[in-house]
């Protein structure tokens, strides 16, 4: 299943709830706390599941944690997961070129890289005037969610995988896949419309740009090193990012500002987190409850909110 499959699909066994960031974050914390793996977090076990990451992360084993102690465990978090992020984003580059290379000959041809942005084009073209601009309405999808009730508990349990992998993720790449990365990419003179000879002039530049070889035609080798360099840059901004926040994040916590975070320091915040998505107050937090109002001031949340959660 691609990347955007996942994306499309997610969720299939919460219907009651919405695709979105919040229902992420949600299931990252109950799966880092949930000591038995039964997908319900109970208050007791969501203590001792964090006295446990406190004495990890306490590495000189003095009672607290230090600044440089509370960075190094999520820098070690953050960076196997990028890994992880990279590793699934190259898989995914491949099937996408296979995808693109219609005739399966291993080379993507021009006419076979302008049929998919005009594909794209038209998607977002709704009211077929040959631009796309704020008089176009959102598409229309044609997925259709799947049955949950129809699937095995083995199927349920993979899709289940599926998007916990998806929920995990802290790499974030720039894409069209919105109306609004459409015009990020697209609308060379941002005044809000993109022409179709636009679209067409910015994907013959990336097009050429890719073709290192200046033979007319994209290999498979080629086409993953411009992503990968890509991705890569973006996996360095990300992680600068992430790693910055974490400062400002000890900083939040050590309540005293000793330069030290004690474990009732370190409880009480993640008492906070629990309370939010225990949304039923029932000392229990799990899957099919209704999700929070959404934070005014998340003064805890970054650019990668899944990764960031591990240390909330």
């Amino acid at each position: 299943m691609n990347v955007r499959l996942i994306l499309m699909t997610a969720f299939f066994l919460l219907p009651s709830l919405a695709i979105d960031a919040a229902s992420h974050r949600k299931m990252v914390f109950v799966n880092q706390y949930d000591l038995d793996g039964d997908w319900l977090l109970y208050a007791g076990e969501f203590e001792h599941a964090r006295k446990r990451r406190f004495n990890n992360t306490d590495e000189n084993q003095d009672g607290v944690v230090n600044e440089e102690e509370y960075v190094f465990e999520y820098q070690n978090k953050l960076d196997t997961q990028l890994v992880i992020d990279r590793k699934g984003q190259v898989q995914q580059t491949i099937v996408r070129f296979n995808a693109l290379d219609k005739n399966e000959n291993d080379m993507m041809e021009w006419q076979e890289y302008e049929a998919s942005g005009l594909r794209s084009f038209t998607r977002y073209d709704v009211n077929e005037d040959g631009n796309i601009d704020t008089q176009d309405l959102a598409p229309v999808n044609k997925w259709k969610r799947k049955d949950t009730a129809k699937m095995t508990k083995q199927q349920q349990e993979n899709l289940r995988d599926r998007q916990l992998a998806l929920a995990k993720r802290s790499l974030s790449m720039p894409s069209t896949h919105d109306k609004k990365g459409m015009f990020s990419k697209y609308d060379n003179n941002q005044n809000g419309v993109i022409t179709k000879a636009e679209h067409q002039l910015r994907r013959r530049a990336d097009f050429d740009l890719t073709d290192e070889d200046n033979n007319g035609w994209v290999s498979q080798d080629e086409y993953l090193f411009e992503y990968q360099n890509r991705m890569d840059k973006q996996i360095a901004k990300t992680r600068l990012a992430a790693i910055k926040q974490t400062y400002v994040r000890f900083g939040v916590l050590d309540k005293n500002e000793d330069g030290q975070m004690t474990i009732e320091e370190y409880q009480f915040s993640g008492q906070r987190s629990f309370n939010r998505w225990d949304s039923d107050k029932n000392d229990l937090v799990s899957m099919s409850e209704a999700l929070p109002e959404a934070r005014k001031n998340p003064e805890l949340q970054s650019s990668s909110a899944q990764v960031v959660a591990v240390n909330e």
